[in-house]
This record gives structure tokens, sequence and C-alpha cells, in this order.
């Protein structure tokens, strides 16, 4: 979604709400803050916000008052309760409201972006069977890893260097290839993939290259090849580490010269393609044994993108299920959605076959289910996967650490003085004292840029 969904936040403290309000802004966010739970209830009452995060405890009325008013009003709004002191009552109490998740505090920035990004996707509406994505979307992913991605395949995309794209299998080398192809001067030309690994030996100058009448006792006429047939497009060759040592030559010929020579033929022709090559083979032990030529593999390494495992982007897999899960119930219509219990099952499980064992596995939960909601136990058993498997524990932003780097920011932007950074964090200046004070700030010096002298206020105001 190329536009954020508005979010009402409403807690009684505007030391939680403050700095959780910040955070989402810089996410790109519109937020609503409200301190008061009756003004919460009428912005909810209003159906203006399809995405809620409020306080279970607030005063007179509660964030669970909260919930059922926004689903009255507007029963399609997720609902994100938390709180510091949960019980099952409570708990239960919001499932059965339909709340959508339920975050303990102290709140955790990157869990909190986590489930609004998946309670975006949950209100999405589910893709038609004639759905055709625009140029990038079928690559999904807002982890630091997969941002470095899509600018290696913007640079990429503007160049007509050759480009070698490495990574584990079903990790989406071919989705990359796609995206640098169609982001291009190219795209309006023949994209056109070849598995290397299913091309016969004896087969490949004829295969890539084509053949001229009579080159041998079939060749009736002549016959084009993958370049021929590409023209001014892009061949992707898939799975390059497959191709013969006894080959290798010649495909280095057609890199470096330009041309090739089809079978049978006495002049070359120009190659006008550009190509681009992919592998999940270490091409550097192939060298060192003898199986890949060293100057082939430093003429397709002009350009090197690397495709992340999904084990390194986890917290993809939300995003990555919820666009599975649409494809496959609008192709096989049903109507299967995963509560958070299985989507935090999914985070966990490993992935070995990466982003299409993932594809594979919700198309076989949406195929196998009846229609309605499905919890980790239910995943699990269509699955067969074990009870647990972890995962590598990822470094958590606590919302104290984030309020405080950017309060110091803002000290820092006012050359220290606290009133001037009160108000450009739009909180009183005593309640900024107060939390210099509670993080042992409050002394000159402490905040790394001098205090100054605010002649109409004293420390103690």
């Amino acid at each position: 979604m190329s536009e954020k969904l508005p979010v009402l936040l409403v807690d009684d403290e505007e030391e939680i709400t403050f700095p959780i309000a910040t955070f989402l802004e810089l996410k790109g966010y519109p937020v609503t803050v409200t301190n008061s739970g009756s003004e919460g209830l009428r912005l909810a009452a209003a159906a203006q916000f399809p995405l809620i995060l409020a306080d279970i405890y607030i005063d007179r009325i509660s964030g669970l008052d909260i919930l059922k008013a926004a689903k009255q009003a507007m029963p399609s709004s997720a609902v994100i309760l938390m709180t510091a002191k949960g019980s099952v009552r409570t708990t239960v109490e919001a499932e059965a409201s339909g709340a959508f998740d339920y975050l303990p505090k102290p709140i955790d920035l990157n869990e909190l972006l986590h489930v609004l990004q998946r309670a975006e996707l949950s209100l999405q509406p589910e893709e038609s069977p004639g759905y055709e994505p625009a140029l990038g979307d079928e690559i999904v992913g807002t982890t630091p890893v997969m941002v470095r991605l899509y600018k290696d395949i913007a640079r990429a995309a503007h160049s007509q260097a050759t480009v070698l794209i490495r990574g584990e299998t079903g990790s989406g080398k071919e989705l990359v290839a796609r995206a640098i192809h169609a982001a291009g001067a190219k795209a309006r030309q023949p994209f056109w993939p070849v598995d290397c690994a299913a091309i016969p030996e004896n087969l490949w100058e004829s295969e890539l290259f084509g053949s001229t009448r009579g080159a041998f006792t079939s060749a009736e006429k002549d016959r084009p090849g993958i370049i021929d047939q590409a023209r001014d497009g892009t061949v992707f060759l898939d799975e390059i580490g497959e191709i013969p040592i006894s080959f290798q030559a010649k495909l280095l010929r057609l890199l470096e010269a330009r041309e090739y020579r089809p079978v049978g033929a006495s002049t070359p022709k120009p190659v006008t393609a550009r190509i681009l090559a992919a592998t999940h083979r270490q091409l550097e032990a192939m060298i060192q044994a003898g199986e890949f030529r060293a100057d082939l593999y430093h003429r397709l390494n002009v350009l090197h993108i690397e495709v992340p495992p999904l084990r390194e982007r986890v917290k993809d897999i939300p995003l990555l299920a919820f666009r599975f899960l649409a494809d496959a119930n609008a192709r096989l219509g049903r109507s299967i959605r995963l509560e958070p219990t299985a989507m935090n099952m999914l985070e966990a499980y490993l992935w070995p076959g990466n982003v299409r064992e993932l594809k594979n596995a919700i198309e076989r939960i949406v195929a196998m289910s009846s229609p309605g909601p499905l919890g980790a136990a239910e995943v699990r058993q269509i699955l067969g996967l074990p009870d647990t498997q972890a995962m590598p524990a990822s470094t958590a932003q606590s919302l104290e650490d984030a309020e405080k780097k950017h309060v110091l920011e803002a000290l820092r932007a006012c050359g220290g003085n606290r009133t001037l950074a009160a108000e450009r964090l739009n909180i009183q200046r005593r309640t900024l004292l107060k939390k210099l004070d509670r993080w042992g700030l409050l002394h000159e010096g402490h905040t790394g840029v001098p205090k100054t002298q605010d002649s109409e206020h004293n420390e103690n105001s």
C-alpha cells in the first residue's frame, strides 16, 4: 500500500502516547492522539479510523468500551489493545469482542509496527483471480535487507551490465531478474527465462544460438535460438552453475564480444539482448574444482545481487503470508483467514525452502481447510510441522530507547534549550524534565549538549 491507514491512539498517559505517536508518524502513519477515554470513545464511534490502538485501563471508559464502539460503527476496523496488567478475563473478553491483537506494556515498537502491518493487510480487499500485479508487487518485504535489495534492483535496472543474482533455492531469484527487466529500458521487449539444468549438454549451442538449414541431418530450415527470440529483451540464465564446462568458453565469447555464431553459420550475429544469470551454487568452489571458468564468473559478476533467505527477514513473513493467502483464496474460491497465533507460528518456523516453501504451504492451508479463521494448532496439523522450532531472537527496540533517542535529538537540535525542545516535541516542559530526571540526564552535560539558561522558566517549573 502506498498510503498508510489512519491510526487512533488512546491512552491516558502522555508519556505513552507521545513516543508511540512519534514512532508511527516516522513510519508514515497519520496518528490522532487522545488522552481521554470519552474522547477516544467518541472518535472510535465516528467510524473514521480503520486502525485503533487503545489502552484497556484508561479512566471511566475502558479500551474494551472503545473496542465495542469501534466494531459497532465499523465492523472491519482492527482494534489493538494494550495493557500493563492484563488478565485472563480481559483477554477472553477482548478476543470475544473482536480485538485484532493484545499487546503487553512496555510496548515493543518493532512488535507494534509488525502488528499494525498485519492489521493493514487484513483490511485489504481480497484480490480477484484476474488481478495483475503492478511493477514490484510480486517482491514483498519492508525489512532492511529487502530495502537494500530494492536499491540493488533499481541500480541494476538502469544499467546494461551483466548481473549475477545469488541466493538460496526458493528465495526469489527469478522475481528479482523480472523486476530488473521490468524497471529497465528493455521492459517492452521479451523476458526469456532459461532453465540451465534442463538443457542436455549436446544441445546447448543450438538451443541458445540456433542453427542454419543443413547444419545437421534433421535441420531442414533455419531455426532461431533463444538469443534470436529474445531480440532486444532480456535472457535470464537460471542456475548458471549447471552450464557444462564444454560450453562455457562460447558463452564467455558471447558476453565479451557481444556476438555469437549459430550452428552451421559462417558469419557471427550481434547480440542485442541483455544477459542476467542466477545461481544457488558456490561458484568459487566450482572454480577451485575445475567445474566453472574463472573468466566466465568474473564476466557474469559485473553487477552482483544477493537475495536474502526468508530466515533473515522474519518480519516479512506476515506480509508474504497475507499476500499468498489472498491469491490462494481468490484462485480457489475460499475464505480462509489466519489468526494471530497461526501467524506467530509461521514466523517461528525456519522455512528452509524460503519464499517458495511458504507460498506452497499457504496454498495447502487454503486447499485443505474449512472456511473461517485458523489458529496455530490447525495450521501446524495441516503442514505437519513440529510443535516448536525456534527462530534466532531478533533485537527488539524498546519504547524507552526510542523515546530517549528522539528526545535527545530534539535537545541537540535546539542547542540544549529545554524550553524550545519541549515545544518542538509538543510536550510540557515539566514532562521533558521528568523524562531527563528518570534517565539520569537532568544535570548539565549529560545529554551530550550544553544546557542553556531558559530565562522564563526554572528547573522546577
